[in-house]
């Protein structure tokens, strides 16, 4: 239930969740849009004008939003709308709402202090998206270190048609588990919104979708013209619950995904044993940076047979093997997980998948990237065999020696020793599958 005042708003809304976003669910509550309305005002650390969110006198209906009011007449849900851009909301104590819209009419900003655990869009009405600088702008979320913020459903960041957006994970974690993140996923031409994911801060997201960040690739695509920008500090990383990687590269290339320091890069690595993909800040590159002159190579090893991987990068002081973005360690038939070169002896059907190599200089200058990561190389089994076989039908009782060479004139090689009874003897050379040039000879000892 809206107020009268509050019709023009919730037509607003129904016209920019309708066509490619995802549909709003009709709420099975009745609502109070509880608007910031500060009153008990303080100065806080950053020297900011704050107000708390756990003051019912900051709120219009003098009282603090909860998810649902279940001593009301009937259920109440509640949804804390910021109109004040002067004053910012501090959250202080662990906090849930039923739905949080931060610049709902006029602007504002939501600050999450350090320790405090807060959480929007879990409630009776289903898809409670979360917008920020949405339905109207400005708007401003904070996530300060050791703060933890999550979203039961879509969180939208400037999605409106004159609205601007910011998110900025301070140090904190984030969490978007159902639904999608949206930074300019559905705005206006010129408008530019951003979500900075800095000191040490973790986002975790669902999946990505192709407007994650707006139009991808381009800053100006056609009457839309929107983007989304997201900044990745050193230490921080976006989790994405699929492989994502097909995404990123246009999205770097195009200044999408940005690293905060300067020279620096995004990588996005995919763990196909977690099914994840992990976005993360490089530092430049620089004359102290290991650089590979030698990456790994895909190779098919059969079941039980024995494969080497081999890398070579310069300036490096050491090495570290990775197994689906995981570091290896020897043990188990591995052996050189911290060398140029990786052994796997007895190689199993357990170990196929993709291996990459780091490179690290502890000489490195503070100014340059201290590691490097090598191109990626797939291992896979070898599931049937198709190694040679050599049929030799001699005398009965008479031993013969087998032997093999690269070339017509050798050097020959004896691997096989054999007495030949009633019926033909198969020798089976196992030295090296797959080979597509050998030859062989069968010899009196």
């Amino acid at each position: 239930m809206l107020n009268c005042s509050r019709i023009p708003k919730a037509l607003l809304l129904a016209g920019l969740l309708a066509g490619p976003m995802l549909a709003h669910n009709v709420m099975a509550a009745a609502r109070e849009d509880d608007h910031w309305s500060p009153i008990n005002t303080f100065t806080d650390v950053h020297g900011n004008l704050a107000a708390a969110w756990n003051d019912a006198n900051n709120w219009s209906l003098v009282q603090v939003p909860l998810v649902v009011d279940t001593n009301a007449t009937s259920p109440t849900f509640f949804n804390a709308a910021f109109d004040s851009a002067a004053v910012r909301c501090a959250v202080t104590n662990d906090t849930q709402v039923g739905q949080l819209m931060c610049g709902f009419g006029g602007g504002g900003t939501l600050e999450i202090y350090p320790g405090a655990h807060f959480q929007a869009g879990f409630s009776v009405i289903g898809d409670s998206w979360t917008g920020i600088g949405f339905v109207n702008g400005p708007g401003t979320l904070i996530v300060d270190p050791g703060a933890d913020v999550s979203l039961g459903g879509h969180l939208w960041v400037g999605q409106g048609p004159t609205t601007q957006g910011t998110v900025v994970i301070n140090g904190g974690t984030l969490h978007v588990p159902a639904g999608e993140l949206g930074v300019s996923w559905n705005g206006s031409p010129g408008i530019t919104n951003y979500i900075y994911v800095t000191n040490g801060a973790a986002v975790y997201l669902r999946d990505w979708a192709s407007q994650t960040l707006g139009q991808s690739g381009s800053a100006n695509n056609g009457s839309k013209g929107n983007i989304g920008i997201m900044l990745i500090g050193d230490s921080s990383q976006v989790i994405i619950t699929n492989n994502a990687l097909s995404f990123m590269p246009v999205l770097i290339a195009s200044n999408q995904l940005v690293n905060t320091e300067a020279g620096g890069t995004i990588q996005a690595v995919y763990n196909p044993a977690l099914n994840i993909t992990v976005l993360s800040a490089l530092a430049p590159v620089g004359p102290t940076t290991p650089q590979f002159s030698l990456n790994p190579s895909n190779a098919v090893v059969g079941i039980g047979g024995t494969a080497t991987l081999t890398a070579s990068a310069t300036p490096a002081t050491g090495y570290q093997w990775t197994f689906n973005s995981a570091p290896i360690a020897n043990g188990g038939g591995i052996s050189g997980a911290t060398t140029a070169t990786l052994t796997i002896a007895n190689f199993s059907a357990a170990e196929t998948g993709v291996y990459s190599v780091v490179a690290s200089n502890s000489s490195a200058s503070p100014s340059d990237r201290p590691t490097t990561l090598s191109a990626a190389a797939t291992l896979s089994a070898d599931s049937f065999t198709l190694n040679p076989v050599v049929t030799i039908d001699g005398v009965n009782g008479t031993t013969y020696v087998t032997q093999y060479a690269t070339s017509p004139t050798g050097p020959w090689t004896s691997f096989s020793t054999n007495t030949a009874g009633a019926t033909p003897i198969l020798v089976v050379d196992t030295t090296s599958p797959l080979s597509m040039k050998k030859f062989y000879r069968v010899m009196l000892p």
